[in-house]
């Protein structure tokens, strides 16, 4: 049992840590910027979400289905230098192309060319992010673990260092905020670097002559790639669109996008189950995938994580008002009543992924592509529409409405395609009493005596469900996928 909680603390200091880190110090974004100044920080963000997935072209998500496509050390060898010779050279070219543009996409980012100072330090955070992330998706495609963890700790140390020297001295402002991140980055990179240089020694045993590039190698992996680029770049048109939108289409602008980003970082605390499962059982899945009992387990995968996953989205939605009381600024307490549209969306991306892994197994980039596409149009279309009648909560309601979308559309392909058996009755369920938890939340007065009250009925809940699965036998049955999960 060690060992497998070993491995979750690794996958936890590596990725989990840096996006607790992230929520941790929402109080002293709160505190520091209005939310016009939070939106900028945002928006600048997205947009390094945006340049990472054109400067990798789609290659994080291709190692998955080819990193195992050969066993041998040459194959591994020629794959991992193979990549990263083309992000260097596409970083080099693309990042120059981006400073000689640093006026115009200012004015595109936040409607002000005032803040073309921070674009050197942005492109340096786009390249040195796009060497770091690859080196992580590679060691966990290799289940390594105890390297994982020493990069992202490294990572994600560095980071929290820097951002309580500007907490402390004051100096939190959006400049600073990005020099920390690109101090940050810039090391973490180096220090990718140098263990993927290790790692490529150790395959290189002897046995064959080592190629530094190879097309035919990374041929199938840039196709896979680029035919996921389109579907990748739709899903984060999903996921962050709203916020560039509400920046032009908004009556208030800048200022609603940092009110929404900071209901929508609240419900994003979803995003920790949903990477625990991505780091800890897609790789497994993907090894295990010609097994008799992979189907069984892809199905406990998914009715687990709609019932963890609503467990948890129900006390992130009871206690936002708890939640921001105590640590979020006055100034942003207008969100409380969106952090259910981030809970939600988060929630539905987690089922997302499960119901993508029979397409992964499959090679089948295309049906992401198309599911992600479509709801990307969906949430543009309900966006434009939507936001200058209800500003932020028209924005959450074509974001539900959009990842609802993709998860059913997916849901119905993915079952005609492997026929896994996913239960779709045990995700409506779910959906639905998220929606009724968040409309009564706007009702119940916050107080410590609503606070007891709240504690007490879900601790009654909690029991009542533990007591279920342990008689019914599910109980041992998630420990065992967990260890199962956990282990090489």
């Amino acid at each position: 049992m060690n060992k497998y909680l070993k491995k979750s603390a690794h996958y936890f200091a590596g990725n989990l840590f840096n996006k607790v880190l992230l929520i941790v110090f929402l109080p002293i974004f709160a505190h520091f910027m209005i939310p016009a100044e939070y939106a900028v920080y945002t928006n600048f963000l997205i947009f390094i979400s945006f340049a990472k997935l054109i400067f990798l072209m789609g290659m994080e998500q291709s190692i998955i289905p080819y990193f195992h496509a050969e066993s041998s050390n040459d194959y591994k060898y020629t794959l991992i230098s193979s990549l990263y010779t083309i992000v260097i050279v596409t970083s080099i070219i693309l990042s120059i192309i981006i400073f000689l543009n640093r006026n115009l996409l200012s004015q595109l980012i936040v409607r002000d060319q005032g803040y073309n100072f921070l674009i050197p330090h942005i492109v340096i955070i786009i390249v040195t992010s796009c060497i770091y992330g690859l080196t992580l998706s590679i060691l966990n495609m290799m289940e390594s673990s105890a390297n994982y963890a020493i990069l992202g700790g490294a990572k994600n140390f560095i980071l929290l260092f820097l951002f309580l020297y500007g907490a402390f001295t004051k100096q939190f402002t959006v400049y600073t905020v990005f020099l920390f991140i690109m101090i940050s980055s810039v090391i973490s990179a180096l220090l990718a670097f140098v263990n993927m240089m290790i790692i490529l020694k150790n395959f290189a045993d002897g046995s064959f002559q080592p190629r530094i590039f190879s097309f035919r190698v990374l041929k199938p992996v840039l196709k896979f790639g680029l035919i996921m680029v389109p579907g990748t770049m739709a899903m984060l048109i999903l996921r962050v669109i709203d916020r560039y939108m509400l920046t032009y289409l908004s009556a208030e602008g800048l200022h609603d996008v940092g009110i929404y980003s900071i209901g929508y970082r609240i419900g994003m605390i979803m995003q920790l189950l949903v990477t625990i499962v991505s780091l800890v059982f897609l790789p497994y899945a993907m090894r295990i995938a010609n097994r008799p009992e992979a189907k069984g387990l892809y199905k406990r995968i998914y009715n687990y994580y709609v019932l963890l996953g609503s467990a948890l989205g129900i006390l992130i939605i009871l206690y936002s008002n708890e939640i921001f009381a105590i640590f979020i600024d006055i100034r942003y307490h207008d969100a409380i009543n969106i952090v259910f549209i981030g809970v939600i969306s988060v929630f539905l991306l987690g089922v997302f992924n499960i119901l993508n892994i029979g397409f992964y197994i499959k090679k089948s980039a295309k049906n992401i592509s198309v599911a992600v596409s479509l709801g990307a149009i969906l949430n543009l279309i309900m966006n434009y529409f939507l936001i200058p009648l209800y500003g932020v909560m028209g924005a959450g309601i074509a974001s539900i409405a959009a990842y609802l979308f993709i998860v059913c559309y997916n849901f119905i392909k993915v079952e005609k395609k492997t026929n896994i058996g996913f239960n779709g009755s045990y995700l409506v369920f779910s959906i639905l009493i998220l929606l009724i938890v968040a409309y009564l939340n706007i009702y119940i007065p916050a107080g410590l005596q609503f606070t007891l009250i709240k504690t007490i009925i879900l601790i009654v809940m909690l029991m009542v469900i533990a007591i279920i699965m342990k008689k019914s036998g599910k109980l041992d049955k998630l420990r065992s996928m967990y260890k199962a999960g956990m282990d090489k």
